[in-house]
């Protein structure tokens, strides 16, 4: 390529920084943050080698939670905290990738500034190299700071250098696909969600290898099978940080970051400034009945985010329910226990488990649909609708149903995916797997109503309000915030710990309380909506 297509590319990076300069400084040294806070916290629980053996075997023994936390690694708090955690940071770290690449490349055409530096003297692709530039070095700056994070809480150095070049190299490996999916998609949102398809692809690959690998007890060590070799998730784990650390690996990361980057300025050449290599589809040239109502747009507008959290959720579902047979093999004449007065079969209690751990997760969709409303007053396409006879509450009101619709379609699939174990295992019961994941609906609606209150009375805050209570209520909540010692009061703080037990007999009072607790703060942010001034 000639240099000048690269002309510039130092001052639109150093713009790049300063734009990203308040998110940058939350999202590198917070996530750092968590994994130092984790790592004590994990520290204080796990105080000798028999504790830490006990709970590998138990984890790491089963082939379905290798599917969400990867391969185990030896007898070694670095090695364990790396099993136990690394799979939600490495997730974290590569939408933190993604999400800096498309902001400052695909997001930048869509709203006219591409165009506008364009005008001056920068080259061709300056503002793609700018993209990929300022994602790696935050993501190497990212990688150092969790390597200090491993070494304050006194793990050995070389194992958590590994860990760190681990992590980090995950957030280069999706900058790169993203740096694709922006020259194919003709908006944001299409660039965001072809690379989240493409991390929920890599996610799903490395998780069945570690399923299909094989446990040894002895050394408390997991041989994964080669489909971890096919996807970036399956790299950073197999570097075994604190066990091999083999350093190797980081040549697959190389070779992919440099493959992914060269074929996104290939693309580049190959478009025109706002378009993308995927041509949108042109609509029909009459709108269909259903769109002359604000409900039936907002379906429009959230069907597609739906569909694909709708068809992602059957799939890990079904993985989930196909996993009870080698449970079942594994439990041999332990097949049924007695629960609570009842004959259960631990296959179906296991099921139920691993459904209620899921279930918590839709939340993400539920925020996501949420904000798509949030978009569209931010852009200023809701005014022209509320220029007609819709009023400011039924377009709202229209989002709200469908996101919340949507929510529990969703968890109405995760019970359906799992119930391919009832195929498999004739005595799990369909209606328990379908109770275990309908159970959460009222605590993710808990969040959503928050959401739309904050949307109501802070409408700048948001997305980062929106975001902010998620991930908190998912950690304080009964995933981590057992796991981590936190106070009971720091746990009740998240909707997801007053989730009734699926092993326990339902209790009306906490979801009752919590219905009543979204349809409150649902109010109150209609009730601010309706008052408040449109977001300028």
């Amino acid at each position: 390529m000639k240099t000048s297509a690269f002309l510039g590319t130092g001052t639109l990076t150093m713009l790049a920084l300063k734009r990203d300069k308040i998110r940058l400084t939350l999202w590198i040294p917070g996530i750092a943050l968590l994994l130092g806070f984790m790592a004590a916290a994990f520290g204080e629980m796990l105080t000798s080698d028999q504790d830490i053996i006990y709970m590998a075997t138990a984890h790491g023994g089963n082939p379905v939670m290798r599917i969400f936390l990867g391969p185990i690694s030896g007898v070694s708090l670095g090695g364990f905290l790396m099993f136990r955690l690394s799979t939600m940071f490495a997730v974290i770290i590569a939408f933190f990738g993604i999400l800096t690449v498309t902001r400052h490349t695909r997001h930048n055409e869509e709203t006219g500034c591409e165009e506008l530096t364009g005008s001056t003297v920068v080259g061709r692709h300056a503002g793609l190299l700018a993209a990929i530039i300022l994602a790696t070095a935050g993501n190497i700056l990212l990688a150092v700071l969790l390597a200090l994070a491993f070494i304050i809480n006194g793990h050995p150095v070389d194992g958590s250098l590994a860990a760190g070049a681990a992590l980090g190299a995950v957030g280069i490996a999706f900058a790169g696909v993203a740096a694709i999916t922006a020259q194919l998609a003709e908006t944001t949102r299409g660039a965001n969600g072809l690379a989240g398809l493409a991390m929920g692809a890599a996610f799903l690959v490395s998780g069945v290898g570690n399923m299909l690998g094989d446990f040894n007890p002895a050394t408390i060590t997991i041989t994964s099978a080669w489909p971890v070799w096919l996807s970036p998730f399956g790299w950073y784990q197999q570097i075994h940080s604190f066990y091999q650390n083999n350093w190797w690996v980081m040549l697959l990361f190389a070779a992919f970051f440099v493959f992914t980057v060269q074929a996104a300025f290939a693309l580049n050449s190959r478009r025109d400034v706002g378009m993308g290599i995927i041509p949108a589809r042109k609509g029909p040239a009459v709108a269909s009945p259903g769109l002359l109502s604000p409900l039936g747009l907002a379906w429009r507008l959230q069907r597609n985010i739906l569909m694909v959290w709708a068809i992602a959720t059957v799939v890990f579902g079904a993985v989930l329910g196909g996993a009870t047979t080698e449970l079942a093999e594994r439990m041999g004449g332990m097949e049924r226990a007695e629960v609570l007065g009842d004959i259960f079969d631990m296959s179906e209690t296991f099921a139920m488990a691993m459904v209620a751990i899921l279930g918590p997760f839709v939340v993400f969709y539920t925020v996501q649909a949420f904000l798509r409303a949030v978009s569209e007053e931010a852009n200023g396409l809701t005014e022209p609708i509320l220029a007609t006879a819709v009023t400011r509450l039924k377009w709202f009101l229209s989002h709200i149903t469908c996101f919340v619709l949507g929510t529990l379609a969703i968890l109405l699939a995760l019970g359906l995916g799992a119930a391919v174990a009832s195929i498999i295992e004739p005595d799990i019961r369909v209606l328990k797997l379908l109770e275990a994941a309908m159970i959460q609906a009222p605590a993710i609606l808990v969040l959503a109503g928050l959401a739309i209150a904050i949307f109501g009375l802070a409408p700048r805050w948001s997305p980062t309000g929106a975001w902010a209570t998620l991930i908190v209520s998912i950690l304080v909540g009964p995933f981590f915030g057992p796991a981590l010692d936190l106070p009971l009061w720091v746990q009740n703080i998240s909707p997801f710990t007053h989730v009734p037990a699926v092993t326990e007999p339902v209790s009306a009072t906490p979801i009752i309380a919590m219905l009543l607790i979204a349809a409150a703060l649902t109010a109150i942010g209609l009730l601010a909506y309706s008052r408040r001034s449109m977001i300028t």
